[in-house]
C-alpha cells in the first residue's frame, strides 16, 4: 500500500509518537514542525526534508500531516482501507483479535469522511463474525444493548464461553 515503503499504518504510528513527544516538550504550535522533522529518517523522510526545509518555518501540523499524506499514500488510502475494513472477516480468530485489528484499521481513517462511527463499526463486526459465535449472541440478546462498550464487553465475555467450547473439542 501506498508509494514506497510507507503506509497509513506507518504514518499514523509517526504522527502519534509526535504528538506525544510534543505534548511532553511542551512545544509551542509555531515550532511543532521543525522540532519533530530532525527525528525523521529513511530515503522518503530525508527526500521530503531537502525539498521542504525551507517552507518548514511556515508549515504548521495539519499541513505537515497533509503534506505526507499526499507524499507517501495513494489519492484513494482512505478508500482502499475503508474497503479493506469492510472486507475483513473473523474466521478463527477470537473476537478480541478481530475487533482489535478492524478498530486499529479504523483509527487510520480518523479525521477522514471515511472513519467509521462506533454504530457502524458494531454492525460490520456483526456482519463479519463467526457464524457460530453470532448464533450464540443471537441466543444472549446482544443485540438489546445500547451502548457500544457495553456490547463489546459482553461479547467479549461470550467469546470466552465459544472459545472454551471449541478448545474442548478440539
Amino acid at each position: 500500500m501506498g508509494k514506497g515503503d510507507v503506509d497509513a499504518t506507518i504514518l499514523w504510528d509517526w504522527f502519534v509518537k509526535c504528538e506525544n513527544f510534543l505534548r511532553h516538550k511542551n512545544t509551542a504550535p509555531a515550532n511543532m514542525v521543525k522540532t519533530i522533522t530532525y527525528g525523521m529518517t529513511g530515503v522518503h523522510a530525508i527526500r521530503w526534508l531537502a525539498a521542504n526545509g525551507p517552507s518548514l518555518g511556515e508549515m504548521d501540523w495539519d499541513s505537515y500531516k497533509d503534506h505526507l499524506h499526499a507524499l507517501f499514500l495513494p489519492s484513494d488510502w482512505g478508500y482502499t482501507t475503508w474497503m479493506a475494513i469492510l472486507h475483513m472477516k473473523q474466521d478463527s480468530k477470537p473476537f478480541s483479535n478481530f475487533t482489535l485489528d478492524v478498530m486499529g484499521q479504523n483509527n487510520l481513517l480518523a479525521g477522514t469522511n471515511s472513519f467509521m462511527n462506533d454504530d457502524f463499526i458494531q454492525d460490520m463486526i456483526e456482519a463479519s463474525m463467526d457464524m457460530e459465535l453470532a448464533t450464540e449472541c443471537h441466543r444472549e440478546n446482544t443485540n438489546s444493548i445500547t451502548t457500544f462498550k457495553a456490547w463489546m464487553d459482553e461479547m467479549k465475555q461470550i467469546d470466552k464461553k465459544h472459545q472454551s467450547r471449541l478448545a474442548e473439542l478440539t
